[in-house]
């Protein structure tokens, strides 16, 4: 078996050697949590690929969600694995193929996105229960307007669908716009971080998903009592894995069967996962939908 290549990037980088660009297949993640850790993780699903598809695997963690879309467009990533939105834009952009979604052990391949608020800002505005979907951001515009202007508002990343798209939807329809609701608008980054700014109180309210928010509660690093879900969406496609669109049909085959059949043991994905499952595109037209929204209000 041929040695795993892992490269963790700032933005759009440039292999150290031409022979290993021509060798191997380079498999680019997007950092919904720290870059390293992310490496790490996906160690064994990169022996898997290689051993199923002959050749070795590149593992390439992007520091923002551009990197990889970027990265797919110069093809210098073959496979990627995208959110939802950032997989709308690497369609558009890269020619980017959805094939797989992970599910979990019930079969689930959704998830929901949260805002999550200091308790100081939960009870200014009286929310003890999660507020759901465009009613509750409904509810949630009607109990911050008295409040303009005051709260500071952090999303993670313009390509993450949870972390900025869903919510900033949702936030659009119910009226919100976040220039004049907020004080400030910033960006985390990650997910790890935006619940971190709400826990030291940096922050009011951030965005964040029913995935990273229950990983930082079993960590230890926040609690249900630091860091208070206000609102949540309504479920989501999840996170897909896709491959360059022009890459050879038979490689793409080869991928494909290896993913659907790889063992529990060495699953890797966003969240609870515990196996993946063969996806159509078109179970993205809401995203794409949603991105055609986001382009507008820009």
């Amino acid at each position: 078996m041929k040695k795993i290549v892992i490269t963790t990037l700032i933005g759009l980088s440039v292999l150290s050697s031409a022979a290993v660009a021509k060798e191997c297949l380079t498999l680019g993640l997007i950092p919904a949590e720290d870059p390293k850790a992310m490496l790490e993780q996906y160690k064994p699903m990169a022996q898997w690929l290689e051993k199923e598809t002959g050749q070795c695997i590149e593992l390439k963690a992007s520091t923002d969600y551009t990197g990889v879309i970027e990265a797919m467009r110069a093809k210098k990533v073959d496979i990627a694995w995208f959110g939802p939105f950032s997989y709308a834009m690497a369609a558009q952009r890269a020619g980017a193929e959805a094939f797989a979604v992970g599910m979990d052990s019930k079969g689930t391949t959704t998830y929901k996105a949260y805002l999550v608020a200091t308790p100081e800002v939960a009870k200014a505005l009286d929310i003890t229960t999660p507020l759901v979907g465009l009613d509750g951001m409904k509810q949630l515009n009607a109990k911050l307007t008295p409040h303009n202007g005051k709260y500071l508002m952090a999303f993670t990343d313009v390509a993450s669908t949870s972390g900025y798209a869903a919510p900033r939807y949702f936030m659009h329809k119910a009226g919100i716009d976040p220039k004049k609701t907020f004080k400030k608008v910033s960006f985390t980054g990650t997910h790890d971080a935006a619940e971190l700014v709400i826990k030291n109180k940096i922050m009011d309210i951030v965005a964040d998903n029913d995935i990273s928010y229950p990983k930082m509660l079993e960590s230890g690093k926040i609690s249900k009592e630091t860091n208070i879900v206000i609102w949540e969406s309504s479920p989501l496609p999840g996170s897909p894995l896709a491959y360059r669109g022009s890459l050879d049909s038979d490689i793409k085959e080869k991928i494909k069967n290896a993913i659907v059949k790889v063992p529990k043991n060495i699953v890797t994905g966003y969240g609870k996962i515990t196996g993946y499952k063969i996806v159509d595109d078109k179970e993205f037209d809401i995203i794409k939908d949603m991105k055609k929204v986001i382009d507008e209000v820009k």
